[in-house]
């Protein structure tokens, strides 16, 4: 990446570095954010070395989708209405709490893998709870910090922070994964070898639970006046109504505006898309290790590390590429470009069933998907009320996890033992062709004054430079001036705004 800082990085370097300078609390969310990540994706290469690549497991289809389903889809039903707990309870707190439960979780997962007591039946099952608690906590965590990113950054530099956050979150998620899987490509899958990959995985937990522990309380959000708690009610009671209404409001915050939904869409395509992408790559580099016709590296867990890496450079790509973008066009034309070019790669490269061909083109297929993904972030922070924004990530994660299963489950009938099927690799293709027409017709439909500025208001689809944020009228007609670092008196950048729920009320800041 750093060959391309002299082109378009340069501004969105400038703004990082701005946002850093504003903010008191951005430094410590990103430590936050980026050492969870880092744990995260070290704790799934070290599960891929057991379920997927272990010696001892012979891993089948159906044995690679049902691993993801234990993982992925119970947090994707529990955690539309667990994370709406970051639209009334004070986030840092809730986050804190997720990140201690999961690095115990971790710990458990080390001694039981030393134990050696994986490979049977209960001692499976109980790897497979552990890591539902990791990673289900780790995507709420997420949730929570991507939240959160309009309480500490102003919003006239959102999307590009966003931008680079996001996607260097996922180049660490990314690294975590390549280093652990290049260790254990070198040291074998064996229990051994599992366990102590996972010791950093547990350092990097606390760094991330010492670091939005040093935030000040409801520095993260939400207002107290803006959550939906009354702080007369019962616990019993709050909770009742918290988790069963928490998939309603990420839904109706969804809808809100056509390109929330429309990024979502695509998201969800794209996620499906991968999730076959990835049963097949999984397949035919196992395939191809055991024939001894791959060499070392693109073939077996090396590959699948390969693999990995690519993805991420890919994903570094869309950090300079998006930013650009959506300050020149429309954002959900944006959304159309990113699905495109990945429906591109997955044709040119998925018929050929060759994993070297699979590695070069994952470059284009993470750029394209994290190009949706940076949109729909920007979207729903931007777009989507504070109050209300927790529920609509949380949607997010759900749709982001069950998507990619139910593709590998879908298939599932048809995938060859080896991978080698050109027509599921063609399946893919028509997933991206379909977000890339659903946003392209959706956008012709309804025209550039549909689309939203970040001052959850309707305006007219232009260049983030023009769009006025330094001056905005409350409904009761009372003016509201903010800095030009985008800080309202309380500190906390872009959280003194305008609400289109309760029009004639001026709501107070807890100091």
């Amino acid at each position: 990446m750093t060959s391309l800082s002299a082109g378009p990085a340069d501004p969105t370097r400038g703004r990082l570095a701005t946002a850093l300078r504003e903010s008191d609390g951005l430094g410590r969310l990103s430590t936050a954010r980026l050492a969870a990540l880092l744990s995260e994706g070290i704790h799934q290469a070290a599960l891929g070395g057991i379920v997927l690549f272990s010696p001892e497991t012979a891993t089948t289809p159906a044995a690679i989708a049902g691993g993801f389903a234990v993982m992925l889809l119970p947090y994707s039903i529990v955690g539309p209405f667990a994370a709406a707990a970051l639209d009334r309870w004070d986030r840092r707190v809730v986050v804190a709490v997720a990140a201690l439960v999961r690095t115990l979780a971790i710990v458990a997962t080390i001694a039981l893998i030393a134990a050696g007591a994986v490979h049977s039946g209960a001692g499976l099952a109980a790897l497979f709870g552990l890591s539902l608690v990791a990673i289900g906590l780790g995507r709420l965590i997420n949730t929570g910090m991507t939240a959160a990113m309009p309480r500490v950054v102003p919003d006239r530099i959102l999307a590009a922070t966003n931008s680079v956050l996001v996607t260097v979150g996922s180049v660490v998620t990314a690294v975590g994964a390549v280093a652990a899987f290049a260790v254990l490509a070198v040291l074998g899958a064996g229990d051994a070898a599992v366990s102590w990959t996972l010791v950093p995985a547990v350092i990097t937990a606390v760094l991330g639970v010492w670091a939005i522990l040093a935030l000040p309380p409801r520095h993260l959000g939400p207002d107290d006046d803006e959550s939906g708690t009354d702080p007369g009610s019962g616990v019993a009671r709050d909770a009742v109504t918290l988790f069963a209404g928490g998939l309603a409001e990420g839904v109706r915050a969804a809808r809100s505006t056509a390109l929330v939904w429309v990024a979502l869409a695509g998201v969800t395509l794209g996620r499906a898309a991968f999730g076959i992408t990835t049963m097949l790559a999984v397949l035919l580099l196992r395939d191809v290790e055991s024939d001894g016709g791959g060499g070392p590296v693109v073939a077996g867990m090396g590959g699948f590390g390969l693999l990995s890496a690519a993805v991420a450079g890919g994903m570094g790509l869309a950090a300079v590429v998006t930013p650009w973008a959506i300050a020149r066009t429309r954002r959900i034309l944006v959304v159309a470009s990113g699905a495109a070019v990945s429906a591109v790669a997955q044709l040119a490269v998925g018929p050929t069933l060759d994993p070297t061909a699979l590695v070069a083109g994952a470059l284009a297929l993470g750029l394209g998907a994290q190009v949706v993904k940076l949109v729909a972030d920007n979207a729903m922070q931007t777009d989507v009320p504070d109050a209300r924004r927790g529920g609509v990530f949380a949607l997010q994660d759900a749709l982001f996890n069950s998507a990619f299963v139910v593709g590998m489950v879908a298939v599932l009938p048809f995938v060859p033992a080896d991978g080698r099927s050109v027509p599921l690799m063609l399946v893919p293709v028509a997933l991206y062709a379909v977000a890339a027409a659903v946003a392209v017709t959706v956008g012709l439909r309804s025209g550039p004054q549909s689309e939203r500025s970040g001052g959850h208001g309707p305006a007219a689809d232009r260049p983030a430079a023009d769009r006025p944020h330094t001056h905005r009228a409350h409904p009761d007609g009372t003016d509201s001036h903010r800095a030009r670092s985008g800080r309202t008196r309380s500190g906390r950048p872009g959280s003194h705004r305008a609400s289109a729920d309760r029009p004639g009320t001026h709501r107070a800041r807890r100091r």
